[in-house]
């Protein structure tokens, strides 16, 4: 796992409190195709996976989408693994962090904000050879 620094100082959050179900809104910037999309949805949480689902928007097309991934407690980090269980990100018990991930020749750099047990937002800037948009997602607990 390739993760960046992690910022802020006292532990804010702990991963029970990521439990339940979660309204999720995201809007992508997809820069080589020079189009943007919004996605509406659920996330569920439980103590070892997320499972989100829902529609996107690209102008007046909708379609079905859906994303998960598996969670595992490592000491005070929440690791986040991908469907086949290898290492995606790490998050710890901080309000602000960030993270990246290498996959391939494309690099995933995020920023978390944790702002208490109710909500959370995710921003992602995904460059490379085969991709190239920003994402910022927003998850308010149901």
């Amino acid at each position: 796992m390739n993760d960046g620094p992690v910022t802020g100082d006292a532990p804010a959050w702990h991963a029970d409190v990521l439990l339940g179900s979660w309204q999720v809104r995201r809007t992508v910037i997809d820069f080589r195709a020079g189009t943007s999309c919004a996605f509406s949805g659920q996330a569920v949480v439980t103590a070892d996976g997320f499972a989100e689902s829902g529609e996107v928007r690209l102008g007046e097309r909708a379609l079905s989408a859906s994303r998960s991934y598996r969670l595992e407690r490592r000491g005070d980090v929440l690791a986040v693994l991908r469907a086949d269980g290898s290492d995606f990100i790490s998050l710890d018990g901080r309000a602000s962090q960030s993270v990246r991930h290498d996959c391939g020749a494309d690099l995933y750099a995020g920023r978390f904000f944790f702002r208490g047990p109710h909500e959370w937002t995710e921003a992602w800037r995904v460059k490379g050879p085969r991709k190239n948009y920003a994402s910022l997602g927003r998850f308010v607990r149901l």
